[in-house]
């Protein structure tokens, strides 16, 4: 149980970094090694820490007015290793309004020396459902 729950701390502080568009915070949060991958919904698969630092850059950089809200999350820790699986809502202000998102993301974490580090992020869009509400009409 204390690895879930430290799991689920690093899984916050990938959020956390996102939502305050933090260069330096998403730093902390990914792994070190060259393996380390990250899957941006609709692109294809970045390797390494500097490719993939580079792809939050240019996504702080463009994303405009954007806040991610996780739900549902789902973590599992052994040892050494953790996932965590969410439901991403993201939200973006737009000319039109609010426009809303669903992602579905995986994020596996591995310990380094006593922290958690990320070591893939893996999101996949979710297709709007009739029951979805538009929150751009609103």
């Amino acid at each position: 149980m204390i690895n879930e729950k430290k799991a689920q701390l690093a899984n916050e502080s990938f959020y956390e970094a996102f939502n305050k568009r933090d260069i330096e915070a998403m730093k902390q949060v990914w792994g070190s090694d060259e393996g380390i991958t990250c899957v941006h919904p609709g692109w294809p698969p970045l390797k390494g820490f500097e490719p993939i630092l580079n792809s939050w850059a240019g996504i702080f950089e463009n994303s405009g007015d954007m806040e991610i809200r996780i739900s549902d999350v789902q973590v599992r820790a052994s040892e050494g290793l953790a996932w965590v699986s969410c439901t991403e809502k993201l939200f973006t202000i737009a000319e039109r309004g609010v426009l809303a998102s669903q992602v579905f993301a995986t994020n596996l974490f591995q310990v380094e020396g006593d922290t958690w580090k990320m070591v893939m992020h893996h999101a996949s869009p979710v297709p709007a459902s009739r029951g979805t509400e538009d929150t751009s009409r609103n």
